[in-house]
Parts: structure tokens; C-alpha cells; sequence
């Protein structure tokens, strides 16, 4: 799936005038900041939302040369996006990254500070929430979703890249172990 959204990114690299942005472009850091503990949940609410603003190019690094045609907008964008970036986590977090020269460095930085994909101690702490969680007073909806909320972070964290049948065989015996 990222593979598309790389390619679509390729295909549609931004000519749009930065003048455009003011009104177009909202700040997210008042909906969802980057606090050191919600990385996930934050870079997804991130993607959403470039993509949907035709930035997500920016997170990737997707973007034209220097000496290309539609660099100078392009570079602009990546301004704004850097910006949106900083202003969406607490300050302690951007101002570890706030002298990086592109979004995608500070993407990058941030993701391999807060992300804890193949963190087996990370990975086994949501085991434990996942086992020990009891509905208790909770409605069934809220006890459902408390599950399914753990299940995704489960299945986030278990990075598994399959390369060949004999991965896929690997992958059933490693979910069986479970």
C-alpha cells in the first residue's frame, strides 16, 4: 500500500503556490500532539492528514532536484510541512529536531526515537495489557474497543516482511506460538 502512495507521489509532485497554504493548510498539533508515549496513534493521525492535503510526498522525501523545475514550490511545502511537524509535538520533542533541513529528516528522527516497532519489551507489555484486560464496569462496546484498540497496536508492533513461501510457513508457526 505505501508502495502506491509513493508512486502517486512521484506522479503528482506539488507545483501548487505556497500562497495557497494559509487557509488550506490547518495547524494539528491543537488535536493531537506528540508526547513521547503516543507515537503511533500521532504518526497515523500525521499521514492522514498530509496525505489528504497532498503532502504526504514530504514524509518520504518524494520531490524534485534542486536545479529541477518546481523545486522552489516544492521546497516551500516542505517548509510548511516542517512546520506543521514541530507544531504538532510538545516542545521538549521538536526541539530535538528543529535544526534538521527537510521534513523528512524530522520524520525520520522522530521515528526512530518514539517508534517501537520490533521492541520486544514494548511488544510483551501489550501481551500483558492485552491478556489482563477485564471488562469490569466498562459497556460492551467500551470493553470491544479497548481490545480492538490493543489488537491493532499488537499487530503494528509485529513487523513481519514475508519474502517467500517458506516466510509464510515461518509466520503460521510464529502465530500458533501464541
Amino acid at each position: 500500500m505505501l508502495g502506491k502512495e509513493i508512486e502517486k507521489s512521484k506522479n503528482q509532485v506539488e507545483s501548487a503556490p505556497a500562497s495557497q497554504g494559509s487557509n488550506e493548510l490547518q495547524n494539528i498539533q491543537t488535536t493531537y500532539r506528540l508526547t513521547g508515549k503516543n507515537y503511533l496513534k500521532w504518526s497515523q493521525l500525521v499521514r492522514t492528514f498530509l496525505k489528504g492535503k497532498g503532502k504526504l510526498s514530504h514524509l518520504i522525501g518524494i520531490g524534485p532536484q534542486k536545479d529541477e523545475t518546481g523545486f522552489k514550490a516544492w521546497d516551500e511545502g516542505d517548509s510548511m510541512v516542517m512546520s506543521w511537524l514541530w507544531n504538532s509535538m510538545e516542545p521538549e520533542i521538536s526541539d530535538t529536531c528543529m535544526f534538521l533541513p527537510t521534513a523528512k529528516d524530522i520524520w525520520e528522527s522522530v521515528q526512530r526515537t518514539y517508534s517501537k516497532v520490533n521492541d520486544a519489551a514494548h511488544v510483551y507489555n501489550v501481551k500483558i495489557k492485552t491478556s489482563a484486560a477485564k471488562q469490569g464496569n466498562k459497556s460492551v462496546t467500551e470493553y470491544a474497543n479497548l481490545l480492538k484498540n490493543l489488537w491493532q497496536e499488537m499487530d503494528h508492533y509485529k513487523c513481519i516482511e514475508m519474502k517467500c513461501n517458506s516466510d509464510a510457513v515461518a509466520l503460521k508457526k510464529f502465530i500458533e506460538k501464541d
